[in-house]
């Protein structure tokens, strides 16, 4: 049909047969795209980039260059990634940065192509730790709990109110029942306040049980 149309509009065969291509070209990645062992292979290669930073928290100088390559090999499959999925979007490879999680992908790329000095080699890898991160991408039910979480992101806050009004409450019947007995821990609100915060975590509360006892 596309040749068909061309033709009418009297377009060059050498333009034609070049726009055919390319229209195969796009549906052919598109398909590759949507296939079971692309999502495998990128969801090993994540994971691989994981063990990989964890391996250069230890100070391995002796394959240190072959860690390096193997960096290198990972980013680049990274960056044929995002070429692939601009490519299977066509004539219109912007719609690749509608979705967020894409210009999550695309911008960890970039940022692991700035040039950094050697004074700059921890910032740099931790760039490169942020690849892990695309697992959420990868795995359906990760970007489903993480999409539900933001939408919760709003709800929060009143959740924040209310804990600070039963910190402020309790804080205050602290101040009274145990101020005198226990002026360091609840000498005063602020103090008291923090002091419910410590037992609540757990952080040593128990000199703070002994004391009140």
């Amino acid at each position: 049909l596309v040749v068909a149309g061309n033709r009418r509009l009297g377009m060059n065969p050498i333009l034609e047969l070049a726009i055919v291509w390319r229209h195969r070209m796009v549906a052919r990645v598109q398909q590759f795209v949507e296939t079971k062992f692309f999502h495998q292979f990128i969801l090993w290669t994540i994971i691989a980039a994981g063990v990989l930073v964890g391996m250069q928290t230890y100070e391995l100088a002796h394959i240190a260059e072959t860690l390096n390559w193997i960096d290198r090999i990972i980013l680049w499959i990274f960056v044929g990634e995002a070429a692939l999925k601009i490519i299977a979007e066509g004539r219109k490879p912007y719609r690749y940065f509608y979705e967020p999680w894409n210009v999550f992908d695309f911008v960890i790329v970039v940022v692991c192509f700035l040039p950094f000095d050697a004074e700059y080699v921890a910032v740099a890898r931790l760039f490169r730790l942020l690849r892990v991160l695309k697992l959420l991408h990868v795995v359906p039910k990760l970007q489903l709990l993480v999409n539900a979480l933001l939408k919760s992101v709003p709800s929060m806050g009143y959740v924040s109110i209310l804990l600070f009004l039963l910190f402020y409450v309790y804080g205050c019947a602290a101040v009274f029942l145990f101020g005198g007995n226990d002026p360091v821990h609840f000498g005063d609100l602020p103090i008291s306040m923090l002091t419910l915060f410590r037992v609540v975590t757990g952080e040593d509360w128990t000199d703070v049980m002994y004391i009140a006892m």
